[in-house]
């Protein structure tokens, strides 16, 4: 971008000016203060100017800035930032040196003259680099009133220029059709008898008398005014409000003038705004709207200040009804406020609207050769895609080629980056970058920091979150309450993601616009950059880089890049990283090693995306003080130099790999800064006393053992734990002291938890239960597991329900524990499940609890493997289960009770290999009325159920239950969209004689039928007709050998049907003599039936595309190629498979 020069410097520059004299101050009330008694007069003339620096610089932020003299001075600002960051981060490395290496008489402040040797000294050097730092600030001090002047200047003609009116600029607006309907039906039904739609209300909380709130949201540029204009200016509107005002809102709501504005003209008299109170021109507005329906137009709206609407909106509810105001945003807090209807949310052109409008900016009507218009229609497609369907961009850029036609400007044009063009900045940026502007400044640099990132990358929120913390975006002073620095940088992502920065994407990931992105590149043009081509020119300016390719030749120039803070390795996908001799990973070791020896400001490395094989890091790593944040996952590093514990400053450090670190560098535990450390628990256990890392979040797995540095009390100071921890080999733990002083209850931030010792050792008794009542956890436990306790009775705090928040509790091979715990007191409790508990024989009222609402959570419950299960009793308490979802009873084959529950909720019931329960389960059937999914597996006992009542079933299996008798058939369920039958020979051995084929269309929306002859045989009885059917599979038909009449009838009424499969049916002879006639069938699946001899005489459906064949013998033969007497019946069909082998038909035939 020629002559221009943009900034992020604001929260940076002002931060670190005053984290020096802080860092000064501190020291003037050392007894040692004489010897900064020298730079003691510049600090306190710095502390007086810090509130003018900070002012003129936000006057500057992310403005586009053409002044050499100006664009200088901010530079000279930075550096000078960057220099005394660097400096005092050196000196904070020294003090963090003497912790680790003089533990105890740091913590003991044993005289002040030895804290002031070991951890305040600051060298000749130092104090020298100290005085020229200050001395820089002040000379870039001295121009600070005349710098602030010139960007208020600016910034009120800026300011000026994007005013709006009423009255539209542009002739033709392209692609808002169904956006203006959609206004203008809201606006024109406005008022006209009941309310028009409530489904396009905010919410009935936010509905205003007489008043309609609507909000056009969406990006700037992207045409909200436009579309604003182009609605008031219609004619139908104009006559359908008897008033319509215009107001340009912009930056300031103010209250007053906004009033005054929309009541002048209204009435006759004319009230100068001086003259009138705040009351008293709120009274004058409501006046004139009174009884009248009007629509005013309230233009770029950035308030989020809820007052001040609530004092404007106070004097607009007295118009008549239908009365509306339209307001246009980008801010959805602004629209959340202020709406009460579903705000109207722009979105970027599609393609083609967007060339329209292009064109029509660009060359219009003008007549010009056709060869050459033709050239530019061309050119100008390529460059409108580099728009991204932001309709100001097209207006903008449309303009400036529409001024010169010609063939070179225009590909010039395409080959270049809109923001290398001052008039497209100077137009584009004021509307795309107001949302950034009204960012504070921290989270203006960290949004201008995610254009170090490729275009289409997908964000990951924490680790992004991590790079700031590491880069010192976010900092203590601006913690809140007991927030973590994670949680501030979560909070900021969330805030810049809401304001449509970020777009979240599957997997919790996220992505940014392309047009975000460049607002990125842009406002940070100076600092961050994306190196693609090795012959680009590297500005000296930049802090933050990516490479995505590595070519040795680059290395004096990137050397020379000696305040770098961010170093990124990320290839290409579709090029060749390495452009490196034959053994790539020894230069790229040495390309790295060149690196780093010379970037000593690095805060940020990241290597998880290399490609080159290196299997060690370079030992000059071990020399960069300010790192904080390395990733070397999933590459095929496995091996740490001896020095790295001297990175003091680490805060991330990411050693995931496909195998396990063998080896780590003695003295690991010296990392104290160290807050992140992913790595497979193998690779963790090797950290010797990982106790002293008193500031680690995450720790996913700790192996007790009993040798000293990996016993239980290494958990004692690590209180900042976050999320997940197991805890494994608690055998090893000795006794409940030990235990204790694991200080488990002091971890507030933990929310699952994993107990476990080694199975298959002997139970220590009620010494485990000791153990594990000295693991008690904190209270905001949200999940809990325990797996092979030995003890008889659970931990008291189970017992004792202190436990509060948990959500999900988790008891496995809990072997001698013969009675449950009363969780059903735990309010938040939402799944529970009990797994190989061989001890438990019944289970009764102390499971429930004695509150009055048992389990008022409880959404999934499971039993499974509960051998020796007998009895489960009920309770009388009056709400029991009130929002259970889901009942999975699993392998407990000696089960022969279970209480009948008002269970008005259950949506999912599971029964397998269950014992005899057959007196309750044909009443749950007939009670469970919002059932959704139905299981009964391997159920060998005599029982008889109906299904009629479950209406709201939509998945049924039956498997395996050989003495299953249904009573009435599947056809009233109606909603049924799954049904899977096997081997339930008895479904329709009803005491009841059987009925006449059930004829009326029951099934409606069944789908897909699973079966062998446990229902085939009884098929319109059992199912009726099935018409909405699409996958059919007939499997394990073992007595099968052809299909009666009634059968083909109803083979004949599966109009839907697209799949048909035949699976291990060894009797089978023949398939359906008439299949040719069901016309739907798109996938014909023969699978193990040898005895199939023929296809069909009349052959297969037209409709067929594919045909597999798998184990019949005889098929395969009749179905050769050219030769068989059936490949003429499938010669047509353009998928054929047969034993694998694929064989084109009609495919090779066209």
């Amino acid at each position: 971008m020629a002559g221009v020069g943009m900034s992020v410097v604001e929260w940076f520059a002002t931060y670190v000016m005053e984290k020096l004299v802080d860092f000064a101050s501190s020291r003037l009330a050392d007894p040692h203060r004489d010897v900064f008694s020298v730079v003691d007069e510049k600090l306190k003339e710095m502390e007086g100017r810090l509130p003018r620096i900070h002012a003129a610089i936000h006057a500057a932020e992310g403005r586009p800035i053409r002044d050499p003299a100006l664009a200088s001075w901010m530079r000279q600002l930075k550096d000078a930032a960057f220099e005394a960051d660097d400096l005092l981060d050196e000196l904070d490395y020294r003090q963090l040196e003497a912790r680790v290496q003089d533990r105890s008489k740091v913590s003991a402040f044993a005289s002040s003259s030895l804290r002031f040797l070991k951890n305040l000294f600051v060298s000749d050097d130092e104090l020298r680099r100290l005085k020229n730092i200050l001395g820089d600030l002040d000379k870039i001090s001295l121009e600070i009133n005349q710098r602030k002047a010139e960007l208020e200047e600016y910034n009120h003609a800026r300011q000026q220029n994007r005013e709006t009116s009423s009255f539209s600029t542009q002739e033709v607006v392209f692609g808002r059709d169904k956006e203006r309907d959609l206004i203008l039906e809201i606006l024109l039904s406005a008022g006209d008898g009941p309310d028009y739609d409530d489904t396009k209300r905010a919410g009935s909380s936010r509905h205003l008398a007489n008043l309609d709130v609507l909000p056009i949201l969406g990006i700037g540029g992207v045409g909200k005014t436009t579309l604003a204009q182009l609605v008031y200016s219609d004619q139908r509107v104009a006559q359908h409000f008897e008033l319509r005002k215009w107001v340009y809102v912009s930056d300031n709501f103010d209250v007053k003038r906004i009033a005054m504005e929309l009541e002048t003209n209204v009435t006759s008299d004319a009230h100068p705004f001086r003259d009138s109170s705040l009351d008293a021109q709120l009274s004058k507005l409501r006046d004139a709207t009174a009884n009248k329906r009007y629509l005013f137009v309230l233009d770029d709206v950035w308030d989020e200040i809820e007052s001040s609407w609530a004092k404007l909106r106070s004097a607009l509810t007295f118009g008549s009804k239908g009365s509306t105001i339209l307001i246009t945003t980008q801010s959805p807090l602004v629209a959340e406020i202020m709406g009460t209807v579903k705000p109207i949310k722009l979105e970027l052109l599609e393609e083609d609207d967007y060339w329209r409008l292009f064109e029509h900016c660009s060359l219009g009507d003008k007549e010009i050769d056709l060869d050459l218009r033709r050239k530019l229609e061309l050119l100008g497609q390529q460059i409108a895609k580099k728009m991204h369907g932001l309709p100001l961009a097209a207006k903008t850029v449309g303009s400036m080629l529409r001024c010169r036609l010609e063939e070179q400007y225009w590909k010039a044009i395409q080959e270049s980056e809109w923001w290398e063009h001052d008039f497209v900045v100077d137009n584009i940026l004021p509307s795309l970058g107001l949302s950034y502007q009204h960012l504070s400044s921290n989270y203006k640099q960290c949004f201008a920091y995610t254009s170090i990132f490729p275009k289409g990358h997908m964000f990951n929120k924490e680790r992004l979150v991590q790079m700031w913390i590491a880069q010192g975006f976010i900092q203590e002073k601006t913690l809140r309450g007991r927030m973590t620095l994670e949680d501030i940088g979560s909070q900021i992502f969330d805030e810049l993601t809401s304001r449509y920065f970020f777009m979240r994407t599957v997997n919790d990931r996220y992505v940014m616009h392309d047009l975000i992105r460049e607002l990125a590149v842009c406002v940070s043009i100076d600092e961050c950059l994306v190196l693609h081509d090795e012959h680009v020119k590297i500005p000296a300016t930049v802090c933050h880089l990516t490479l995505r390719v590595v070519k040795m030749n680059a290395l004096p120039e990137l050397r020379k890049l000696q305040k770098l803070r961010t170093l990124i390795f990320y290839p290409e996908y579709d090029s060749e990283f390495l452009l490196l001799p034959r053994d790539g990973s020894k230069e790229f070791f040495k390309f790295l090693e060149g690196l780093l020896e010379d970037m000593k400001s690095l805060r940020v490395i990241d290597l998880s995306q290399d490609r080159s094989g290196i299997n060690k890091l370079p030992d000059a790593i071990c020399d960069l003080p300010h790192l904080r944040f390395l990733d070397v996952s999933w590459t095929k590093i496995k091996q740490l130099p001896k020095g790295f514990p001297k990175l003091y400053h680490l805060q991330v450090l990411n050693l995931k790999r496909r195998g396990t670190f063998s080896i780590l560098p003695q003295g690991m535990n010296r990392l104290i800064k160290l807050r992140h450390l992913y790595a497979d628990a193998n690779t963790i256990s090797l950290i010797h006393g990982i106790g002293k890392l008193t500031e680690l979040q995450e720790l996913e797995e700790f192996h007790v053992s009993n040798k000293r540095g990996r016993q239980i009390e290494e958990l004692k100071d690590l209180r900042y734990l976050r999320r997940r921890l197991t805890i494994q080999d608690i055998q090893n733990v000795e006794s409940k002291e030990e235990a204790v002083g694991a200080n488990l209850d002091d971890k507030e931030n933990l929310h699952e938890l994993m107990l476990n010792r080694k199975p298959d050792i002997r139970s220590q008794g009620d010494k485990e239960k000791e153990i594990l009542d000295g693991l008690q956890p904190h209270h905001n436990l949200k999940s809990l597991e325990i797996h092979h306790y030995g003890g008889m009775k659970s931990p008291s705090w189970l017992e004792n329900n202190q436990i509060t928040n948990l959500e999900f509790v988790y008891l496995n091979k809990c072997a001698r524990w013969d009675t449950l715990p009363p969780l059903g007191k735990l309010p938040f409790l939402k799944n529970l499940v009990f797994k190989m508990m061989p001890s438990i024989r019944r289970i009764g009222r102390e499971f429930f609890g004695d509150g009055d609402t048992v389990f008022p959570s409880l959404e999934k419950l499971i039993f499974d493997q509960l051998n020796e299960w007998e009895e489960w009793s009920g309770t009388d308490k009056k709400s029991v289960f009130p929002r259970l979802f889901e009942i999975n009873i699993i392998n407990c084959v000696k089960l022969r009770q279970i209480p009948l529950l008002p269970l008005r909720s259950m949506s999912v019931l599971k029964i397998w290999n269950c014992g005899d329960i057959g007196t309750t389960l044909p009443q749950y059937l007939l009670h469970l009325t919002s059932l959704v999914d139905l299981s009964l597996e391997n159920y060998p006992h005599r029982v008889s159920v109906c299904l009629s009542n479950l209406t709201a079933l939509k998945n049924l299996e039956l498997q395996n239950c050989p003495e299953l008798i249904l009573l009435g058939g599947f056809q009233s369920l109606g909603n049924l969209k799954l049904l899977k039958v096997t081997k339930c020979p008895k479904l329709n051995e009803s005491s009841q004689p059987l009925e006449e084929p059930y004829v009326e269309e029951g099934l409606r929306s069944l789908s897909y039928i699973i079966t062998d002859e446990s229902i085939i045989n009884h098929v319109w009885v059992i199912v009726g007709r099935a018409q909405a059917v699409k996958s059919l599979i007939l499997a394990n038909c073992e007595h099968l050998k052809h299909f009666k009449p009634e059968l083909e009838e109803w083979f004949q009424q599966l109009t839907s049907l697209q799949e048909l499969q035949f699976v291990s049916c060894p009797d089978l002879q023949r398939l359906p003599a008439n299949l040719e006639t069901v016309f739907s069938i798109r996938r014909l699946i023969i699978t193990h039936c040898p005895s199939i001899d023929s296809l069909p005489e009349n052959g297969l459906p037209i409709s067929l595309k594919e045909l597999k064949i798998y184990g019949c013998r005889k098929l395969k033969d009749r179905c050769q190629k050219d030769d068989g007497p059936d490949w003429p019946k499938i010669a047509m069909i353009p998928h054929i498979v047969i034993e694998g082998e694929v064989i084109s038909g009609a495919e090779e035939a066209a």
